[in-house]
């Protein structure tokens, strides 16, 4: 039974669409991926601060616990501490909402920098903050 040209014209269409669809993904999922790696990395690069965080901060309790840490040292680095760690979860925030810390993320050191650069940027806004407030 021979084809018909509108037949074989409408099969074309249908085979390439399908075609389509199935190759384009293919394509454009490299950069979908290696967004994805990124901000893996970069996650998993603050969730380590963080748990970093909330270490010192149990040490902290039980040195002051026991005795080993005066009241005032105890509270100035309890407050330094959780200032890190309430930063550390906007960052996260940050990634959840897909904006990379880091434009290029391959490198863990250059994480942890971009990490540091923007809790050190907040400790000494607050510093500053706590200066002036004191001043007046």
């Amino acid at each position: 039974m021979p084809i018909s040209n509108e037949g074989f014209i409408i099969s074309f269409f249908v085979v390439l669409n399908v075609l389509f669809w199935v190759i384009v993904p293919f394509l454009t999922r490299d950069d979908a991926v290696t967004d994805d790696a990124s901000l893996d990395r970069q996650r998993g690069r603050l969730l380590a601060y963080y748990e970093r965080v909330l270490r010192n901060i149990r040490d902290l309790d039980e040195d002051h616990a026991t005795g080993k840490m005066p009241t005032a040292d105890y509270e100035f680095e309890r407050e330094e501490w959780m200032g890190r760690g309430i930063k550390v979860l906007r960052m996260l925030d940050k990634l959840d909402a897909q904006d990379n810390l880091v434009t290029d993320a391959e490198d863990d050191a250059a994480i942890d920098e971009a990490i540091d650069d923007v809790i050190e940027a907040a400790i000494a806004a607050k510093r500053e903050q706590a200066i002036l407030t004191d001043e007046h």
